[in-house]
């Protein structure tokens, strides 16, 4: 039998209340009474995650220019 503070079963109602209200996964954890992997684990368990957005790989490689000024300041100018 399974520790009775894993029992997703019975935590599950107070998790998906707290989630509603907007708590983070650590005010879930600490006032449920688990670590915050274990929340972590019971709200993909629950399907409660929300998505991860990847962001464009093309934007992080594009170099932008100096500002202004800083051409003067690394000439010493």
């Amino acid at each position: 039998m399974a520790r009775p503070s894993l029992d997703y079963d019975r935590i599950a109602p107070a998790v998906r209340q707290l989630h509603a209200g907007g708590s983070s996964v650590r005010a879930i954890a600490a006032k449920v009474g688990i670590s915050v992997g274990s929340a972590h684990a019971l709200l993909s368990h629950i399907g409660l995650t929300r998505p991860v957005v990847e962001k464009p790989v093309a934007s992080a490689r594009q170099r932008r220019p100096l500002p202004a000024g800083a051409c003067l300041e690394i000439g010493h100018v």
